[in-house]
């Protein structure tokens, strides 16, 4: 056999280069064209902060007994919420995650006064009359509060560009609506002296949902131009548990007769509490949009918008039948996510 001619002997070995150039470079772009451009890392870690509004109605309580209207309406605040969480690749299995995700958000104080005056008189017989006046006032301070926690296994799926994960797992909520009530009045009998009852009262409201169920999700970021790609994640959860309204106070009602100094006042206390558990059954759902830039191949910052809706998740009074009735709850406002993988 002739030897190979030098001219073919280059061609063969620059064609060789230009092939193995042409791989590594299609495999160097399909890395880096997936945000969080290198081999994929085993951990992703994240840190939020969120500004949040509750919607999905008031929650009303129940005035201490003998004092004022009958209910209390409480607008909730907005309020401010803090998450973290991970996400883990396991090394045998790179499709196959771990997910743990932690979120604590609490409103501020939301107040609701209240004053009443009225006067009467009444006569005890044709010739005996006396003027009856009562006046009170009251201050109801409530503040929400809510945690929530999820564990799922998450594996990759192809959605066309960037990565994409489709996870199911365990989902626990911890819902509560607390409210702490201060009551003051006076109710004076004027029949030629005058007879004084002084009140005091407080009283404490706690209205709250705890279940835990099956949570469904995807989640992903979209290359967008550069260093900025599209995140989202959406969500679905049924949560069994149940869901609880307490209240608990004392009163205190001290007579005296300020126009005999020797009358002894007399104090009588009277105490109420009120529960009422009921097995629920809540529908969740939660998602979150977000634009998000990489400062680094594995270091991006995140702003977007959330929401997270729980349907019939507090117990409550309606207003005008004095019925026990179920308010939802969702949480929604701009949030801000550090992430970092490594």
């Amino acid at each position: 056999m002739p030897p190979i001619e030098p001219s073919l002997r280059g061609s063969l070995l620059t064609g060789a280069s230009a092939l193995a150039l042409s791989v590594s470079g299609s495999g160097a772009y399909a890395q880096t064209a997936t945000q969080g451009q290198g081999t994929p890392q085993t951990w992703t870690v994240w840190v939020e902060a969120a500004w949040f509004q509750t919607a999905g109605g008031n929650v009303n309580y129940a005035s201490l007994p003998g004092f004022g209207a009958p209910f209390t309406a409480v607008t909730p605040q907005p309020g401010l919420e803090g998450a973290f969480g991970f996400d883990y690749r396991f090394t045998n299995a790179p499709m196959w995650h771990f997910v743990f995700d932690f979120r604590y958000g609490q409103s501020r104080s939301s107040s609701a006064n209240s004053s009443y005056h009225h006067s009467s008189v009444v006569f005890i017989t044709p010739s005996r009359p006396f003027m009856q006046t009562n006046t009170a006032s009251s201050q109801t301070t409530e503040r929400e509060s809510h945690l929530v926690t999820d564990f799922m296994i998450g594996r990759d799926v192809g959605l066309g560009l960037g990565p994409h994960e489709l996870e199911l797992g365990l989902r626990i909520a911890d819902l509560w609506a607390d409210a702490h009530t201060n009551v003051s009045g006076q109710q004076t009998f004027y029949s030629g002296t005058a007879i004084h009852n002084q009140f005091t009262a407080t009283g404490n409201w706690n209205s709250g949902f705890f279940g835990f169920g099956p949570r469904a999700a995807i989640t992903g970021d979209v290359p967008l131009v550069g260093f900025w790609s599209f995140d989202y994640e959406a969500g679905i959860a049924a949560l069994f548990g149940y869901r609880s309204l307490t209240s608990a106070g004392v009163a205190t009602v001290t007579t005296t007769h300020p126009f005999f100094p020797s009358f002894t006042p007399i104090a009588t206390t009277s105490t109420f509490a009120f529960t009422h558990n009921s097995m629920a059954f809540v529908f969740n759902t939660d998602g979150w949009v977000a634009l998000s830039y990489w400062f680094t191949p594995n270091v991006k910052l995140s702003a977007g918008m959330r929401t997270d809706f729980y349907d019939s998740a507090l117990t409550t009074y309606n207003v005008n039948t004095g019925a026990l009735e179920n308010v939802s709850r969702n949480y929604w406002g701009p949030f801000l996510r550090l992430t970092g993988k490594f």
